[in-house]
């Protein structure tokens, strides 16, 4: 049989399937329960990837507003759909897609794309408020305060706009770019008059929020030759700041003065979440660690058994960890054990998100997946 040939049939299956190959089911996992399925619809006709053998990666993370839900799609679109249906309500066209988290302020949504323009779109409608362009893909989550909108580029760049009409208020670029570098940015943070984020060179830097003049900066890099990314998106509090770097370094430091309280050195982190008592990190490795929130020391660790994660979420006392192959598995936060594991079809690598009482999956192949973690049934 020709190789030719056998391509007809793959691509003629896939035809006739309608793709439902790619929609996820769940599987026995070792607790032997499973969440109940709500909903999984695509988003993105199917038809668009046929041909494929491996679907483009949407990055875009979700953003639930009452009963509608934001997120960007690489196939150059942004979009607005209904929660409980998944159907579009209006569509946006982006050229070269969107990958970023979206914003959302006063029936105002915000988003970077990949075009290099930041966008401000009235949320009932889809249409165009302002853009302003940065000439460089954003993909950070913006951040939204006292009339300004703070956003992070590729380049090491960090912007403030007025959320109004666009106009520049100020901007800072850190001046470097790394050779070897992880694709991707931390998002800003806001906290008493400050934004906190981390650069591709292991630079850690609180900005005045309101003229972008330096506070302190702290190199969290030191003796590192590559893969210095701080790309996680910090966690901060009056206590401390949490942040880590791909390097797998895991840090609290101090809130005024940056200096490092406690390190934990792990593999490459892909996530991190925090309790008022523990902080749990993810590498790419597939470990899930929880450490002592005041002391860094670690509580326990585990490993999940398939996939490699490509971050994290915590909804209530579930760890929320989708992998880039086809796995989503929730975790106990008290002991790392496995609650349930749910096959998406194919990889899951934006984050996850939590709705009052469902978690909303976007996969790679463009499909809402919207189930119910606490309803749990047995799995024979």
């Amino acid at each position: 049989m020709s190789r030719k040939f056998l391509f007809f049939i793959l691509i003629f299956g896939m035809t006739q399937a309608g793709c439902s190959q790619f929609f996820g089911k769940w599987e026995a996992s070792s607790s032997k329960t499973k969440p109940k399925q709500d909903l999984i619809r695509h988003l993105i006709e199917p038809r668009s990837f046929i041909g494929r053998f491996h679907p483009p990666i949407e990055r875009s993370t979700p953003i639930i507003v009452g009963d509608v839900l934001y997120v960007g799609s690489i196939h150059d679109q942004f979009m607005a759909v209904r929660k409980k249906s998944g159907s579009v309500i209006w569509r946006k066209h982006i050229p070269g897609g969107v990958e970023s988290q979206a914003a959302f302020f006063d029936q105002k949504v915000y988003f970077g794309a990949n075009d290099g323009n930041f966008y401000c779109l009235n949320a009932n409608t889809g249409e165009e408020i302002w853009k302003y362009n940065t000439k460089i893909e954003v993909h950070s989550t913006p951040l939204l305060k006292g009339g300004t909108v703070y956003f992070s580029t590729l380049n090491n760049g960090l912007y403030a706009l007025k959320a109004e009409d666009g106009k520049w208020l100020w901007y800072y670029n850190k001046g470097y770019i790394q050779k070897i570098s992880v694709r991707g940015s931390a998002s800003p943070v806001y906290h008493d008059g400050k934004i906190f984020i981390g650069f591709s060179d292991g630079y850690f830097y609180a900005f005045n929020a309101f003229d972008g003049s330096v506070a302190w900066f702290k190199n969290l890099a030191k003796g590192q030759s590559k893969f210095m990314d701080m790309d996680v998106t910090p966690l901060v509090s009056d206590r401390d700041i949490l942040t880590a770097g791909f390097d797998g370094s895991i840090y609290s430091l101090n809130t005024t003065s940056g200096n490092i309280d406690w390190k934990y050195q792990a593999e490459s982190m892909n996530g991190l979440v925090a309790t008022q008592d523990s902080v749990f990190g993810v590498t790419t490795e597939g470990v899930i660690l929880s450490l002592d929130r005041k002391t860094g020391s670690k509580q326990w660790d585990s490993k999940i058994k398939e996939g490699t994660p490509s971050g994290m979420i915590l909804v209530e006392d579930q760890l929320i960890v989708p992998t880039m192959e086809k796995y989503v598995y929730s975790v106990s936060m008290d002991d790392g054990m496995q609650i349930w594991r749910y096959n998406a079809g194919t990889g899951v690598t934006s984050k996850p998100v939590f709705g009052i009482d469902k978690i909303y999956l976007y996969s790679n192949f463009s499909a809402l997946h919207k189930i119910d973690p606490f309803y749990l049934l047995y799995a024979p």
